[in-house]
């Protein structure tokens, strides 16, 4: 390990770390990070549900619309169903306690503006002649949702400082109790707010006849231009922008995955069809889609959390320790939003690097006959190695990933390092301090 922490120790790697040290000691960033800490236990409760339901359909056989996969499916629905909006609370509330404002009327406006702007409210039907009720869409209020939530818990929350600066309040009598005081208080920079974002809705909704919110017209604007990326290159340059939505709070399944679908499901209809006939299967460049996840979800990150658990920071070790059993599912929305990894630069080069050096060597193992194409398609969780053979039916594609595994591990190492100094670092200045 010695050349590794030599580049842990260069020049490029110290700048980046004061360049990481500047983003950690910004308001904004520390508030992101802060705000995603604070969901861990909804996420790793997310986790723990959806392993549950994998072992399930392994053991049991159970599929998506089983009545018994839902109803222990239920918890990670409202969990990480509901990640966006969770976050939206805990993003506003740490954001205005940085700023000396009243947390919980920031973070109530907030969710008001970011439901109306992500699944605002629509009439429907419990069928025909029945009862008509308001009915709102889960799906943007998720992963979906996380960088509007970001946005709206920022920007919310700087208008409600403005309005408070410049003293933009309701005047009352001295004798009005402070309680009364306060609501009234936060009653023009909620309703400018409300207005804003309300706003933004109604014009969105006009413009597109109610079929787009603010979140699936980022997915949209971001996923179009890559549906036209269905070749082998073009499938490298989607790697790059899966790896780069996560690192800014973008899902990147949700918009790659949009974007590629039709092929996708595609490419593997033709390869079950040939494997059924007995022919031999075909490479198509959507397969190399699958290097994001070989080895404990988006980017690879099971030898992230290993290394972790030796490590001698204390927030590492936490989070390496929660991290980890969900990883071997290919789960690792615990190590994503724990270590962080999103607006961290530090661990976001081995994020994105991970994927591009496994596509590198899937294209090589394909091309000289070591692994078997895909030909099965697998919508479900299941654990490393495990959803590589389900989907090729070819024991050495697990080979393949357990090789894979060290090379992942050496990228992840030096930047690891350079983390982790700088997590023992805060963490002794935070000793010091009490």
């Amino acid at each position: 390990m010695g050349k590794l922490e030599s580049f842990a120790e260069s020049k490029f790697m110290r700048g980046l770390q004061a360049g990481s040290q500047k983003l950690a000691q910004s308001a904004v960033f520390a508030t992101i990070a802060g705000g995603m800490g604070a969901t861990m236990g909804l996420i790793m409760l997310g986790a723990v549900v959806q392993i549950i339901c994998a072992v399930g359909s392994i053991v049991f056989g159970w599929q998506p619309t089983d009545p018994m996969y839902q109803a222990l499916n239920m918890p990670y629905k409202v969990t990480m169903g509901l990640l966006g909006l969770f976050m939206c609370f805990s993003l506003t509330y740490n954001y205005a306690k940085r700023l000396q404002l009243p947390q919980l009327q920031c973070a109530f406006t907030a969710l008001v503006c970011f439901i109306l702007v992500c699944a605002p409210p629509v009439s429907a039907t419990t069928g025909e002649g029945e009862a008509t009720f308001d009915a709102i869409n889960l799906s943007n209020l998720g992963a979906n949702g996380i960088f509007v939530a970001i946005l709206i818990a920022m920007i919310s929350v700087q208008i409600t400082k403005i309005a408070v600066d410049h003293n933009w309040v309701i005047r009352m009598p001295d004798v009005v109790p402070e309680g009364i005081l306060q609501s009234f208080n936060a009653v023009i920079p909620a309703g400018i707010n409300l207005i804003l974002w309300y706003g933004l809705s109604v014009v969105i909704a006009t413009a597109t006849g109610g079929k787009m919110t603010l979140a699936t017209i980022i997915t949209t604007i971001i996923a179009t231009p890559m549906s036209y990326l269905v070749s082998t290159p073009g499938m490298f340059i989607i790697l790059i922008l899966f790896s780069l939505c996560w690192f800014f709070g973008i899902h990147g399944g949700s918009v790659v995955f949009t974007a590629i679908m039709v092929q996708y499901f595609a490419a593997y209809a033709t390869n079950a069809e040939l494997a059924a006939n007995g022919q031999p299967t075909i490479y198509n460049p959507v397969f190399i889609y699958g290097a994001l996840t070989l080895l404990g979800g988006s980017g690879n990150t099971l030898p992230l959390c290993l290394m972790g658990l030796k490590s001698k920071s204390k927030q590492i070790s936490a989070v390496a320790k929660a991290a980890l059993p969900a990883g071997l599912f290919n789960i690792n929305e615990p190590a994503i939003f724990g270590f962080p990894i999103l607006y961290n630069p530090i661990l976001a080069i081995p994020f994105i690097l991970n994927p591009l050096i496994c596509g590198i060597f899937l294209l090589l193992a394909w091309n000289l006959g070591l692994i078997g194409y895909p030909k099965v398609l697998i919508m479900t969780t299941l654990p490393v190695g495990v959803q590589q053979f389900m989907s090729t039916l070819d024991w050495r594609n697990i080979v393949f990933v357990v090789a894979m595994f060290p090379i992942c591990y050496l990228i992840y190492y030096p930047f690891f390092k350079v983390y982790e100094k700088q997590c023992l670092e805060k963490e002794k200045a935070m000793e010091e301090q009490v």
